[in-house]
């Protein structure tokens, strides 16, 4: 199955010919299931908050975090290819002919394509397409009314244009506001601005990119970071780290295969989310909050998850401090019966630690 140059490949991807073959299973027999006790409830996994705690959690936050490390954490590297999937179906479909756009009124299948092109001027985009097209002699106005919606979404996809599906979701723009628009990326300064910041207003971001765009993210952080830095006195520490390749998973053609490049070589995709434990256990913080680069709100909705988040932030230094003190106990021996049993109560309840009959 594997020629002298894949083992070498394979190798330098720091992967183990096991774990290949392992990987190669999966696709043959199926992934296992993961397996669900039960559903997680108020006081069995989930913990719901009076007002009057969630204020005082938020309150408290604001105060204890000033003397500690706290850090965003931001996956980056997605591609945006898959939120245009609508688009580019639509343009092997569509001919510009009269039958063509009365499907495209009329099917459903087209809803998502006829509300994008109907609401295209409410889009973040809009003025930068609108200005790359006339750059070609191109109005976009005129396309519209002409029924050519396959050159605005030419030109919104594709490299002579925003090339936006060859870019990581982190460097397209997310938000509209009045006189300016936001890419992803500004929207997570933002955010850090208001619940990362330390005692020295130091608000340290860390995103997981592809090395392909680090270039282009460095670019666009030091276009804005100035603006945000003056904006919320804050100043940013920003680093970047890239997804190790270690985590890749082989590709596989239909009949489970290993899929082979032009050049004979293997093809590697990047793993899921949860490859970057890797990259969240090389960093340090007391606190670390993980979002990812497209789960974003514009600013007349962000009070919420700014509230949240101290109240998250909260929970884990109170519970940190308790923990603390057990141990402390522990360690110096202060622990009679009762003590174990508030102790064992607290991992079961506040840590949801199931705990073992023999325990005792």
């Amino acid at each position: 199955m594997f020629e002298e140059k894949d083992l070498r490949q394979i190798h330098s991807k720091e992967i183990t010919l096991k774990s290949i073959k392992h990987q190669i299973d999966n696709f043959k027999k199926g992934f296992p299931y993961i397996v669900l006790v039960q559903a997680a409830t108020n006081n069995n996994g989930l913990i719901v908050f009076s007002k009057d705690e969630i204020n005082r959690l938020s309150v408290f936050y604001s105060k204890a975090s000033k003397n500690r490390s706290i850090l965003k954490f931001v996956p980056a590297s997605g591609a945006a290819s898959r939120m245009f999937k609508h688009l580019f179906e639509f343009k092997q479909n569509y001919n510009g002919t009269e039958k063509d756009y009365q499907n495209f009124i009329s099917d459903k299948s087209f809803n998502s394509v006829y509300n994008f092109i109907k609401k295209i001027k409410n889009f973040a985009f809009y003025n930068d397409l609108k200005n790359v097209m006339l750059k070609d002699g191109l109005d976009i106005e005129t396309c519209i009314s002409d029924k050519n919606y396959t050159i605005i979404i030419d030109y919104l996809l594709d490299e002579k244009g925003l090339n936006y599906a060859k870019l990581p979701k982190g460097l397209l723009k997310f938000h509209k506001y009045n006189d300016y628009s936001r890419i992803s990326i500004e929207e997570h300064l933002v955010e850090g601005a208001n619940y990362c910041k330390d005692k020295n207003n130091k608000v340290a971001l860390h995103f997981t990119i592809s090395p392909e765009h680090k270039e282009k993210f460095i670019k666009q952080i030091d276009n804005v970071k100035d603006i945000y830095e003056k904006k919320f006195n804050v100043k940013y520490e920003i680093n970047f780290s890239i997804q190790k390749p270690s985590t890749d998973t082989i590709a596989v053609d239909l009949d489970n295969n290993p899929f082979r490049e032009a050049d004979h070589s293997l093809l590697f995709r990047p793993g899921g989310h949860g490859a970057l434990i890797e990259n969240l256990n090389d960093i340090k913080g007391d606190i670390i909050f993980i979002k990812n680069i497209d789960n974003i709100i514009p600013d007349r909705l962000k009070e919420q998850t700014f509230l949240y988040k101290k109240v998250i932030g909260g929970i884990l230094i109170e519970l940190q401090q308790k923990i603390f003190k057990y141990l402390k106990l522990i360690d110096t021996g202060n622990t009679d019966d009762d003590k174990i049993a508030e102790i064992t109560a607290f991992t079961k309840d506040k840590l949801n630690i199931w705990i073992d009959p023999d325990f005792n």
